[in-house]
Formats: structure tokens, C-alpha cells, sequence
């Protein structure tokens, strides 16, 4: 999968020994090159602007990271066309 406009966001100390979690901004230049490994990544799926509004809002679709991660912050930052 090819990326552009690549941007460093944050990171966060992750609860593993010795490890951070570092988030980033890219788009993707191709939504159908993004695969599952099937290990560490089980599923990719793009979601559209209502259904995070939704997700944010307790109406699902889908669940979302909690509150004081930076997984979290990424897509509140996204959803509110912060970054």
C-alpha cells in the first residue's frame, strides 16, 4: 500500500515494556491496496463521515478506541477536520 501526505500527529507511552504508540496522518493512494494480514491486523475498513458522527455520538456502527487514546484523538481530529 502506497501512502502521501505522510504527517507525524502524537504519541503516547504504550502498556507494553518499553514501547510507545505513534500516530500518524497519511492518505492512501489506493483504498483497495489496503489488506489484512490476518494477524495483527484482522480486518481494514474505511468508514465515512456519518458513521464515526454516529459512532462518536454511542449510535455505533462500530466501537471506538476509548477516550484517552491517541487512536481516539486521531479520529475526533479527523472527524472535526483538525488535521
Amino acid at each position: 500500500m502506497r501512502l502521501s501526505s505522510l504527517r507525524y500527529i502524537s504519541s503516547q507511552a504504550w502498556p507494553f515494556p518499553r514501547s510507545l504508540m505513534v500516530g500518524f496522518r497519511a492518505v492512501v493512494d489506493d483504498e483497495d491496496a489496503a489488506l489484512a494480514d490476518g494477524e495483527e491486523i484482522i480486518d481494514v475498513r474505511w468508514f465515512t463521515r456519518a458513521e464515526i458522527a454516529s459512532a462518536l455520538e454511542g449510535r455505533g456502527p462500530v466501537g471506538l478506541p476509548g477516550p484517552a487514546s491517541i487512536a481516539r484523538a486521531l479520529i475526533v481530529d479527523w472527524y472535526e477536520g483538525r488535521t
